[in-house]
């Protein structure tokens, strides 16, 4: 991609150099195709899924974390309340996060949450993903099922399930400049609640279903 120092997008296509201009038709600035600080080349994003026009010009290097030209005023980073996450999301994913690598702070966001219900539940690691959700909180038999009523515990284990093959893996599967800024700051604050959510209502029943439906597939502590 190819932007003036303005912000002004002139091409997608930087490779196709007929497309290319030493100026902006719009503002006169000067154009770039790499960040200035550590030249990796400029990507844009796709905000709501891809579009004719396509993506849009973003304000931060995905390779440094470092704020392009025309985003010259660093308030425009939205930072993390570190705060109120997760010791472990802050570590693993928030880093990631501040350093502008939006795409691997979502991807450990959710390796974070799958290992905290697989040791917690007692699952081994050979079922993983949407599949060690349905597992973990299905109604009555799951290990981590939590909620008053037999509907709560479904919508539990949907909220799990749906989050896994609704944010985790679109994220795994689009270009890296597809994930931007609020996408994962959205992404660490409900894997933070997801991981609340099951530490606050498992604490007590987990292991009793362990021991009431050892058939479920969950591997035996002592083992």
């Amino acid at each position: 991609m190819q932007v003036c120092l303005e912000g002004h997008k002139i091409t997608d296509l930087y490779s196709e150099p007929q497309f290319r201009q030493s100026a902006c038709e719009e503002c006169g600035s000067d154009t770039i195709h790499q960040c200035p600080k550590c030249e990796t080349n400029i990507k844009g994003r796709y905000k709501g899924g891809f579009s004719g026009s396509g993506p849009d010009v973003k304000d931060f290097c995905h390779g440094c974390g470092e704020p392009y030209p025309w985003a010259d005023e660093a308030g425009e980073f939205t930072e993390v309340d570190s705060s109120v996450l997760d010791d472990e999301l802050v570590e693993r994913s928030v880093s990631q996060y501040e350093s502008g690598h939006y795409q691997s702070a979502v991807q450990s966001a959710f390796i974070i949450l799958e290992e905290r219900v697989r040791d917690r539940g007692g699952f081994g690691r050979d079922i993983h993903g949407s599949d060690l959700m349905t597992e973990s909180f299905t109604p009555d038999d799951g290990p981590l099922s939590f909620g008053e009523t037999g509907s709560e515990q479904q919508g539990v284990m949907f909220l799990y399930r749906g989050a896994m093959q609704s944010l985790r893996n679109p994220a795994s599967h689009r270009f890296i400049e597809e994930v931007d800024e609020d996408y994962a700051r959205d992404v660490i604050h409900t894997v933070n609640l997801l991981l609340r959510l099951m530490e606050t209502n498992t604490s007590s029943n987990a292991s009793s279903k362990l021991e009431q439906h050892p058939e479920s597939g969950v591997v035996d502590s002592d083992s």
